[in-house]
């Protein structure tokens, strides 16, 4: 399948020069900008003027919503244009990320070399360190939903396999057969941020999709650009979603052992800030366990999130 084939979407959220930085980052790795469907999830910040002065808009497609639907929400709307223009393959890519030059051309390989596969990552490593590994897959925990990441933080290993099958990947870069929205759906909104790929991860295996990583396709992330990696919201909605997707997809016999896990996690992230002296998320921390495992419904207060 060839890559003019394939749609790119980029979601930005008031990080209008790092969305620039991964549009260009993109081109010079061989992308036309008509392939790229850039939503602007209700920023705030004049990034729309910013494009329209930096960005080649009469060929990249534009779309501007009107308040921020958080992560689920806005690729959402990006995949639903990808599909009715007629792509086969769906990139989503986060706006504070930069691509390896052959980084199309490594994947349109996995493609071709791994039929079996519907959902593909590259390897992602740290923008600050070129060479240590972000994210390269998650795998399961044997029967349950929890995972553990594939050599997180650690440097490239030597002998690399070239492809390296998974059971969850991170949205932060994740290549999507249109089939597998036809069967599985969207991400679900109701996450808003975070869990909401390891929901569709989760419901992509349960259809029989394979999922896998290809290593030699590379990328870099400036991690946690968009919110702060102490900021108490970003603290809350993880540990909150994180718990409503255990709470909606694990099996009942596990939920007990699944609640002592998040709560020694929690306690040793307490100690953790505490020690670190960040004090104002400790309580964003136990406020997102609590509502996750005694909340029936997410918080309907979400503007601040991104």
């Amino acid at each position: 399948m060839a890559v003019s084939s394939w749609s790119v979407v980029i979601l930005n959220w008031n990080r209008s020069d790092d969305t620039i930085e991964c549009i260009k980052s993109l081109e010079r790795a061989g992308l036309s900008p008509a392939q790229i469907i850039l939503v602007d999830n209700g920023s705030t910040d004049n990034s729309l003027d910013h494009f329209s002065q930096v960005l080649n808009t009469s060929m990249i497609k534009l779309l501007s919503l009107s308040k921020n639907l958080g992560f689920a929400g806005g690729v959402n709307r990006g995949i639903h244009t990808a599909l009715t223009n007629g792509a086969e393959w769906i990139l989503l890519i986060n706006n504070d990320t930069a691509v390896d030059l052959n980084f199309f051309q490594k994947l349109e390989e996995a493609v071709t070399e791994q039929p079996t596969w519907r959902i593909i990552a590259p390897l992602i490593l740290y923008a600050d360190e070129p060479d240590r590994i972000w994210s390269m897959g998650d795998r399961c925990i044997g029967p349950t939903t929890l995972t553990y990441r594939l050599f997180s933080c650690q440097p490239i290993p030597r002998h690399l396999p070239k492809y390296v099958e998974v059971d969850s990947l991170n949205a932060c870069a994740v290549l999507i057969h249109k089939d597998v929205f036809a069967k599985i759906g969207f991400f679900d909104e109701s996450y808003f941020m975070y869990a909401e790929d390891a929901d569709f991860c989760w419901r992509a295996r349960r259809a029989g999709f394979q999922l896998g990583v290809a290593t030699q396709a590379r990328m870099w992330h400036k991690v946690a650009r968009s919110t702060h990696p102490h900021h108490p919201q970003r603290r809350y909605w993880r540990i909150f979603n994180q718990i409503l997707f255990y709470r909606r997809r694990e099996h009942l016999l596990f939920l007990p052992f699944i609640f002592l896990f998040t709560l020694v996690r929690v306690v040793f992230l307490t100690i953790d800030d505490i020690l670190q002296g960040h004090l104002a998320v400790t309580q964003s921390s136990w406020h997102g366990w609590i509502d996750g495992w005694f909340s029936m419904q997410p918080p309907s207060s979400q503007e601040n999130c991104g």
